[in-house]
């Protein structure tokens, strides 16, 4: 990355973040979505290490009730007295990891997403200047995983992951690396952000919207 870009991966990286605010997410129309999903708001933070950056996972416990023992980003459903969905994504990060949302710069956000939990997710992008004071909340997280995001640009990185999902096999995007593996959605959206750090275009929207009418359509029938 330092020859490619003829300067730290962390500036580079830093600096793709900054470009963030003037990218359009992709929303999905009000009418997409059955109207019992609830808003939810995910949080992708991430900080310098020396020359890189790394970026933060949780393991969700097998005792959760939706999505139990899968990795995702810090996050959860939007409460009433959320003053914004951006405020939620800070709160569930400080809930879950106790991240303080006074040291995280928020730097835009990405595409619509949803979950078959029934969940509207809105995902948004946080910068901290060092690494901060991790404590897992053991209701909600099993495991902090903690990954180096340039190592998550390497091809061999890359994967997909293969499951079923009503009868049907899918394959959806995952990574691995030593220490950790992560797919389905939170690989989707991890996969967006890379995207964008990389200046590459990305239709993840319009796909998660096109396979979310599709699902329904099959409900429906």
């Amino acid at each position: 990355m330092k020859h490619i870009y003829h300067m730290a991966f962390r500036d580079y990286f830093y600096e793709r973040l900054g470009s963030l605010s003037h990218r359009r997410p992709f929303e999905f129309p009000p009418d997409t979505l059955p109207v019992e999903h609830r808003t939810a708001a995910v949080l992708l933070a991430f900080w310098p290490n020396g020359d890189s950056v790394e970026v933060v996972f949780t393991r969700r416990p097998e005792t959760m009730s939706s999505h139990p023992g899968q990795v995702s980003f810090p996050g959860g459903r939007v409460d009433p007295e959320d003053a914004s969905i951006a405020d939620a994504a800070l709160r569930e990060a400080n809930e879950e990891l106790g991240i303080d949302p006074t040291r995280v710069s928020l730097m835009g956000r990405l595409d619509d997403a949803w979950s078959i939990a029934g969940h509207h997710v809105i995902p948004y992008i946080g910068w901290l200047k060092e690494r901060p004071e991790m404590i897992a909340n053991e209701a909600e997280v099993a495991e902090i995983m903690v990954a180096d995001v340039e190592l998550l640009m390497q091809p061999e990185t890359s994967c997909l992951h293969e499951h079923k999902m009503d009868g049907e096999t899918r394959h959806t995007q995952a990574f691995k690396w030593d220490n950790g593996y992560v797919w389905g959605l939170t690989a989707d959206l991890m996969f967006e952000l890379l995207l964008w750090v990389k200046n590459e275009p990305s239709n993840r929207g319009q796909l998660r919207l096109e396979f979310v009418r599709k699902m329904l359509k099959a409900e429906a029938s």
